[in-house]
């Protein structure tokens, strides 16, 4: 009796097994007024080789009274084949997803398909064209399907046919094989940038024009208030008793002459302009003092201009040798 249980069992897994894998091409094509059906396939065509993948989006819109058979969808795994023989183009990925309507049922399809793959030249690959199977729920015995178009790629092979020994291919006039150029590209990119800024430092540092915010400028707002002045008497007393006071600040307390070595000690450059410090104080002396030479006035306000300049050089510390000065004043 279990005998007979599990002969009419087996024979009724059978017919279940053969029914899943009827061929749908027996069934009727479906009317294409029910269909919508836009495909977008990979730009690349040609160029695929082993382990390649390839994404197919179908987008498909099945107007009513018909639905599609869910089933009939490609599984993960089937391998494609043409007239029985394995084509090597295998779905590893598939999902969709839907959205349905009083009017009709949307869907879009995302397939993936491995390459497994390869010949000695370039050949062509198939992914063969799939059918969908529809149906009217109201009429189940009747079933139809929708094609879906083939897709044809290129593929190459991962060597040329025949041997090559690379000691006697190599060539003086074709360089090394980078497997990834970016990074080294990318590391030049970065040097270069690092460079151009570096040399824009430097310009601006040991220019005459270079100026740090909120340090050393208070002799460069004496020079930028009177270097475009005209000469004359009272503004050569203006800017003796601006640069008067941009000294006193600088050190802190009075400048004279006899205290110039605290000058120095707070910063070596004034030194290098000594001479012209002592002829500024010899000069004031005689603007406010002594009143005992005559000036030329535009003579006397050029010099004073030159020498505030050469206070803001020493101010910032640009002049670290006295043939520094003719060069600055230039």
């Amino acid at each position: 009796m279990h005998k007979y249980l599990l002969t009419i069992l087996f024979l009724f897994s059978f017919n279940n097994g053969l029914s899943a894998f009827e061929d749908p091409k027996k069934f009727p094509d479906i009317d294409p007024k029910y269909i919508d059906l836009t495909i977008i396939d990979p730009e690349q065509k040609v160029g695929f080789t082993v382990g390649d993948t390839i994404t197919r989006q179908i987008n498909i819109t099945i107007k009513k009274p018909f639905h599609l058979v869910e089933e009939s969808l490609p599984i993960v795994g089937y391998e494609k084949r043409y007239r029985g023989q394995l084509l090597g183009m295998s779905l590893v990925k598939s999902d969709y997803t839907k959205k349905i309507s009083n009017e009709a049922s949307s869907y879009t399809i995302n397939l993936t398909y491995q390459i497994f793959t390869n010949n000695v030249v370039a050949k062509p690959a198939f992914i063969t064209a799939d059918y969908y199977r529809v149906m009217d729920p109201a009429d189940p015995d009747n079933v139809y399907k929708y094609r879906i178009p083939e897709l044809t790629v290129a593929v190459s092979p991962i060597a040329v046919f025949g041997q090559i020994k690379v000691e006697d291919d190599m060539s003086d006039y074709r360089g090394p094989f980078f497997i990834e150029s970016l990074s080294f590209y990318q590391k030049i990119r970065y040097a270069l940038i690092a460079l151009v800024l570096s040399i824009i430092v430097l310009l601006y540092v040991y220019s005459k024009y270079s100026w740090v915010p909120k340090l050393n400028k208070l002799f460069s707002h004496v020079y930028k208030k009177f270097k475009k002045t005209s000469a004359s008497n009272e503004n050569i007393e203006l800017l003796i008793k601006a640069l008067h006071t941009s000294f006193d600040k600088t050190i802190r307390q009075t400048l004279f002459i006899d205290n110039k070595h605290v000058l120095y000690q707070q910063n070596p450059s004034f030194r290098n302009i000594d001479s012209e410090i002592d002829n500024f104080f010899a000069l004031s002396r005689d603007v406010f003092f002594e009143q005992t030479k005559t000036h030329n006035i535009s003579m006397t306000y050029d010099w004073l201009k030159i020498f505030a300049l050469h206070c803001r050089m020493c101010e910032r510390k640009l002049i670290v040798d006295p043939s520094d000065i003719k060069k600055l004043s230039s």
